[in-house]
């Protein structure tokens, strides 16, 4: 573009050159140059400061070339009526105005006129560039405000649940137990050495095993005596006592000191002392096999200690549902020597049986959530920021906390990873991240809904199994954590919807135990009564009261206990899992007629379960065996 100075050159070079076509009307396809504002101007003859004052107006209007070619038309025929009309052109510059002033209010009046479709399309750019903008504005305001957040981690969890748990060192049986497995080295018990009895192919080589470790099994019965396990979370001296021993492959290296995530805290010891309960179970039957009916009862009261021991205080789900597992043991060997060798158990030690496995934790089966909620608490502190009163906002790290809990087979990460991608996830977090943060809600309302909904469901669970109202799925709903919620709606609770504690089968595997406990009693008074009669009852309430406080109820439907005698033996049943009482008739998977989930179950659900593996009864007594591929963990 041509500026001022080019009206420095004489007025006869000036138009020469206005009558050529320049390269930009070239190039516009403007052969004719009649577009070029020079030539108007140089054609009009006037004085060069007119000249460059209207030359330097059209060149700042920043107008179409046409527009341009037109004002300069204007200006000229209004400076050339000034000169007709005597004025001065220093004077008409003058009254002119700031050439700035002029162009703006020109270009102003141009726009103004120029067609609809340019101007709307004028104002939708500006409307997209504004709203950009303002997007670009809000989302520096949240990016500043989201990745300024900081956690602050000032609550040691595991202390306070170490602190529980700690008692006299003459009280522990941890450290019982632990130099019993230390001492058991690498060897483990098969839970199925035992299952076929001295007639099985596996049972020397249990009792080989057996009889190698008389010194823990010493310690497992010591140990099981003591009031309190004593097992602390993060404990060095397990490990210290391991590497003491010249093994290093149990325990692991966290230290309650440093405060991981508590989600994280590792339980290698729960594992440890499942081996130790199946030795005890397996030396139980074993002696009961050798007619030592005192060893035997020595191994299953040790079982039934240990389960107790494990609901120690701030008990995870894990440890306490470990308890009921080994409970199971002790019942199981029991039941199995009452059906295959009753005699090796005077009368004597059959009460003293009866009465350990009643007084079990009191009679009751109460279940803790106490960690799971602190483990909540501990990633809510380690998410969020702290107001100081109970509140604040997700943070960079709680997005990459939430990112860990979702990784696995089905994480994006997982899908991304063959195609080399492994950091777009990440990339994509710290981008979406300010806008997410805005979504989730603060750490007042996750805590409130957690803690929430976890008292509703366990509110529903109360009082006898079979009139649970089966309320998970709705609790969950009604707070907007279930999957059929839309995504934002689930985001704004993002972590209790991930981490919320699967209460019914808790509760379930509970009422299992239960169930089983109050056969075996059944079975112990069973066996006593045959002992002074000769033969069987024809009714289990003739076993009240001399032998049973009273008969136990089928916790599938709250009616006593089924029982019946078949072939001359006693079969002590429950209804099971498709709520019809089928007179005792096991199903063809003895597993499949176990109570999965309590509570009453609807017409349909019933005519199911009768055209299927489920029509049968859960036969309690005697145990029904199970071939080992049919066995569920």
């Amino acid at each position: 573009m041509a500026t001022e100075n080019e009206f420095d050159v004489t007025a006869a070079n000036w138009l020469t050159r206005a009558y050529y076509t320049p390269v930009s009307d070239a190039v516009r396809g403007q052969l004719s140059a009649r577009l070029d504002i020079r030539r108007d101007i140089a054609a009009a003859n006037l004085p060069l400061p007119l000249s460059k004052l209207i030359y330097s107006v059209c060149r700042r209007t920043r107008l179409w070339r046409g527009e341009k070619s037109d004002v300069a038309r204007e200006l000229i025929a209004h400076f050339s009526d000034g000169l007709a009309a005597g004025r001065a052109a220093d004077e008409l510059a003058k009254d002119f105005g700031p050439v700035e002033q002029s162009a703006r209010l020109i270009r102003r009046a141009k726009l103004r006129n120029r067609p609809l479709w340019w101007r709307s399309c004028r104002f939708g750019i500006r409307l997209v560039l504004a709203t950009l903008g303002l997007i670009l504005l809000v989302y520096s305001v949240l990016a500043a405000r989201f990745y300024l957040g900081k956690p602050e981690v000032a609550h040691n969890y595991w202390h306070e649940i170490n602190a529980a748990r700690r008692v006299d060192e003459s009280d522990r049986a941890w450290p019982l137990y632990r130099e019993g497995i230390f001492k058991l080295g690498k060897d483990q018990m098969d839970r199925d050495w035992m299952a076929e009895g001295p007639t099985g192919k596996a049972w020397n080589k249990a009792i080989e095993m057996l009889d190698r470790h008389p010194e823990s099994l010493t310690l497992f019965r010591e140990g099981a005596k003591k009031p309190h396990l004593g097992l602390l979370l993060g404990d060095p001296s397990d490990r210290d006592a391991e590497l003491a021993t010249g093994q290093d492959s149990i325990f692991s290296k966290q230290s309650a000191d440093d405060n991981e995530e508590l989600i994280q805290a590792l339980l290698p010891a729960i594992q440890e002392l499942r081996r130790v309960a199946r030795f005890l179970q397996a030396d139980a039957l074993y002696a009961a096999n050798k007619g030592d009916g005192s060893a035997a009862l020595a191994d299953l009261t040790a079982l039934v200690s240990l389960s107790e021991q494990a609901f120690q205080p701030d008990a995870c789900l894990v440890e306490q549902l470990f308890g009921i597992a080994i409970f199971g043991l002790a019942t199981d060997a029991a039941n199995r020597i009452l059906t295959e060798s009753p005699q090796v158990f005077s009368d004597t030690q059959l009460r003293d049986l009866a009465h350990r496995i009643a007084a079990y934790r009191g009679g009751a089966m109460s279940l803790d959530f106490g960690m799971e909620r602190m483990m909540f608490d501990d990633l809510l502190q380690r998410a969020f920021t702290d107001d100081g009163h109970g509140n604040g906002r997700i943070t960079p790290d709680g997005i990459n906390t939430v990112i860990g809990l979702l990784g696995g087979p089905r994480s994006v990460e997982h899908l991304l990873s063959p195609y080399n991608f492994q950091g777009a996830p990440a990339v994509l977090a710290k981008v979406i991240g300010p806008g997410v943060a805005t979504q989730v809600g603060s750490r007042k309302e996750n805590s409130d809904v957690y803690h929430t909904v976890l008292d509703e469901m366990i509110e529903a669970h109360q009082g006898p199994p079979w009139l649970w109202d089966k309320a998970d799925g709705k609790i969950v709903e009604r707070h907007n954590l279930g999957s059929s919620q839309g995504p934002l709606a689930r985001v704004r609770y993002w972590l209790p919807s991930l981490i919320l504690p699967s209460i019914d089968p808790v509760f379930s595997a509970a009422e299992r135990t239960i169930q089983v406990r109050d056969a075996t009693e059944v079975a112990i008074a069973l066996t006593l009564w045959k002992r002074r009669h000769g033969q069987w009852p024809e009714r289990l309430d003739q076993l009240v009261p001399e032998l049973l406080p009273a008969v136990p109820p089928d916790r599938a439907d709250g009616k006593p206990l089924r029982y019946v005698v078949r072939d001359g033996k006693a079969v002590v049943y429950s209804i099971g899992a498709d709520r019809d009482d089928d007179g005792g008739r096991s199903t063809a998977d003895p597993t499949s007629a176990v109570v999965a989930s309590f509570g009453p179950i609807s017409a349909e659900e019933q005519k199911r379960s009768n055209g299927s593996d489920h029509d049968g009864d859960w036969i309690l007594w005697p145990p029904v065996k199970i071939k080992r591929a049919e066995t569920q963990d």
